[in-house]
């Protein structure tokens, strides 16, 4: 009953979609039956309608093929779909999530609707916006990549897997943030509260405290786990030199809650810090809109 009184509201509140509430275990969730599409990857330039079919072959693997589909948004235009595992996510009309989430950006979910083409009507466009799902590898061979999801990017997978790769041994700076901070200030900042703790989620990161060189000393944000065995780099800049590699020790908590000058780094870059509130000095080179990821090899830089 209470299903029912949920999804009626819900309803209420969502006239133009196809929308419910289940329970599951002891939560309720909302499902949305009109959605479609993928946005695991986004190509660069527009396609005719065979040059989609020939880069969604790429897709297919072991487990066999993958399918696409092609249709209309009234806010890009023609949109096709490639690598979709499941047919009913681009043959059927409905809403999708046009934006892709990038390293270094904030997740946003907003949607266009696309309304499918007939086979005959699609054959004759030549000017589609392309969105994958699966085979990124195999299409960035062809055509080159606009933007991919986060997991796809090895500067975060580099970092997110560093504790399972024992050679790797430097520790790049994504960010350095303006300003310097007192222990508690940039515990408050990193993980919400001055006091210990040992999860993190949403607006929460973990945070590390070290000197670096001789005399530097700095807190590291989204940095798990550390080892003194490591070398830092600072932030690399666009349009600079390499920063040099310095020796880093790691502080305990009871060296750390001393120093009340810590400037911050962030190791991992979060979708979630609240960089408009601490303003940022320095990004890494790779955020800058003048960086290309297209390498002159033709392989893109963030799936080497």
């Amino acid at each position: 009953m209470l299903e029912k009184i949920l999804t009626k509201l819900v309803q209420m509140a969502n006239p133009e979609r196809d929308v419910s509430v289940e329970k599951i275990g002891k939560h309720f969730f909302m499902h949305a039956h009109d959605t479609t599409g993928c946005n695991d990857y986004l190509l660069e330039g527009q396609y005719s309608y065979d040059e989609v079919v020939a880069l969604n072959k790429l897709t297919a693997d072991k487990t066999g093929k993958y399918h696409c589909g092609f249709g209309f948004c009234k806010e890009i235009g023609p949109v096709a779909f490639i690598g979709v595992c499941n047919p009913h996510f681009c043959t059927n009309s409905g809403y999708f999530q046009y934006n892709v989430h990038e390293y270094g950006t904030s997740r946003d979910d907003s949607e266009y609707y696309w309304k499918v083409y007939s086979d005959e009507v699609a054959r004759e466009i030549g000017n589609y916006t392309v969105y994958g799902f699966f085979g990124i590898e195999a299409v960035a061979t062809k055509a080159p990549i606009a933007k991919m999801q986060y997991i796809y990017d090895s500067r975060y997978k580099c970092k997110k897997d560093m504790w399972h790769n024992e050679e790797k041994t430097i520790i790049e700076m994504d960010l350095k943030l303006s300003g310097t901070y007192s222990f508690d200030e940039a515990r408050l900042l990193a993980t919400g509260t001055t006091k210990d703790k040992d999860g993190f989620s949403g607006e929460e990161h973990p945070i590390r405290f070290a000197v670096v060189g001789d005399n530097q000393y700095v807190g590291i944000i989204n940095l798990w786990k550390h080892e003194n065995d490591l070398y830092f780099r600072d932030v690399w800049e666009y349009g600079c030199d390499e920063p040099e590699l310095q020796s880093i020790r790691f502080l305990s908590k009871e060296e750390a809650m001393k120093i009340d000058i810590f400037s911050l780094y962030v190791y991992i870059c979060p979708y979630s810090l609240k960089t408009k509130k601490y303003p940022i000095e320095k990004q890494d080179r790779t955020f800058d809109r003048r960086f290309k990821f297209q390498l002159p090899d033709g392989t893109d830089y963030r799936l080497a």
